[in-house]
């Protein structure tokens, strides 16, 4: 009885021992024939979002003339403009401190800094008007602006005086006036010429004519005639008998050489 006994005690450790030596087999073996349950699937990686653009509010310049720098300044001093005052000026009737002109212009668009630059009306002084009359217009401008005024275009009017010469001012000379206001000018402008006749002549005859008349000689065309001589004159413009311009060129039309 007792060596039946040992014999199961000895049969059963051997059991369970090999049990527990081959498991890691027999599981190693059941991994390597077994299938693999399949991964689950990883959700697609999404590309960073960049951060929205600063929106830049595009900004177009005021217009400040006729304003103080100040009134300009606290105006539009909400929307970041930086106003530079670039100056002073006397301006006829402008009210000293006023903005007189601005850089950029009223309505360009502003630059990234929002600056305006602007000049100021000073207050003018009395100043007397020097005499141009006489003088060609270019002599007077440059007279009058030295004297601190303004000169716009000239009137014109017909005189036998030579072009260009100044006939008229005002105000008048020695008159005193507001330093930068505006001083006007009429200059003298030769009477229209009138276009001779030069059809019927020939070329040489057509050019001394177009001289002692007052004016030049334009682009010459050449045409074949059976019936005419080489540079014999069939046709002109401007025609003959209209009024133009002193120096005006006039084109010609005449027989090619045979």
């Amino acid at each position: 009885m007792n060596d039946y006994f040992k014999m199961f005690l000895i049969a059963l450790v051997t059991s369970v021992a090999a049990q527990l030596l081959l498991t890691p087999y027999i599981v190693k073996l059941q991994g390597l024939g077994g299938t693999a349950a399949p991964a689950p699937a990883s959700a697609p990686v999404q590309p960073p979002t960049a951060p929205p653009a600063e929106v830049v509010e595009k900004l177009s310049a005021p217009n400040l003339e006729g304003m103080t720098v100040d009134a300009a300044r606290e105006r539009w001093r909400a929307k970041g403009l930086v106003i530079i005052e670039d100056g002073e000026r006397s301006v006829g009737e402008a009210e000293p401190g006023t903005i007189v002109q601005q850089r950029p212009s009223a309505g360009a668009e502003l630059s990234s800094n929002k600056e305006i630059r602007v000049v100021v009306a000073k207050a003018s002084s009395d100043v007397a008007v020097p005499k141009v009359e006489g003088k060609s217009y270019e002599d007077a401008r440059t007279a009058l602006v030295a004297a601190g005024f303004e000169v716009p275009e000239p009137a014109k009017e017909v005189s036998e005086e030579d072009a260009g010469t100044v006939l008229k001012q005002v105000p008048g000379s020695g008159t005193k006036s507001k330093e930068g206001s505006v001083v006007r000018l009429t200059i003298a402008e030769p009477a229209a010429v009138e276009v001779p006749k030069l059809r019927g002549l020939y070329l040489s005859g057509a050019k001394k004519k177009l001289e002692q008349a007052g004016l030049n000689t334009g682009k010459v065309r050449r045409i074949e005639d059976p019936e005419r001589g080489e540079n014999y004159v069939l046709r002109q413009s401007p025609s003959p008998g209209d009024k133009v311009p002193p120096g005006t060129e006039v084109e010609l039309t005449v027989v090619a050489p045979n």
